[in-house]
């Protein structure tokens, strides 16, 4: 309960308390219990530009989301910029929540993507081997 008091009030919460909620969240969550809220505080957590936010936004999403929520439609741009990213353990986080969430929509929009990481001259190993 305290934890969805503190989402209601998001807008007041610095990085490192929305990382802190989530965290505790997917704890809960781990644990057994069910998890029907916090989902778009995650889901902002992969828009920020940090990698520790980035981690923990798309750990959240591989547990907490299925190929079949809704949710996963709006991830789509955040990790679309990410696989563009130069930095490549960004690469990695959204590689990661690809392989684990799957799903036909995912696949559609992000296989040229994933492709271009396989083929590129400049892409790094380690994103090479993720793809």
């Amino acid at each position: 309960a305290n934890i969805r008091k503190q989402f209601k009030n998001v807008t007041m919460l610095t990085a490192y308390q929305k990382k802190k909620y989530v965290w505790k969240m997917l704890y809960i969550y781990v644990l057994g219990y069910e998890v029907d809220f916090g989902h778009m505080e995650a889901l902002n957590l992969i828009t920020q530009p940090g990698y520790s936010e980035k981690t923990v936004g798309y750990l959240a999403c591989v547990l907490l989301l299925s190929e079949t929520n809704e949710f996963l439609r709006l991830i789509i741009n955040s990790t679309k910029n990410d696989l563009q990213s130069q930095n490549e353990e960004i690469q990695a986080l959204a590689l990661a929540c690809i392989a684990n969430v799957g799903g036909r929509e995912f696949a559609e929009t992000l296989a040229s993507d994933v492709e271009r990481i396989l083929l590129s001259n400049h892409s790094h190993a380690t994103a090479k081997k993720k793809a």
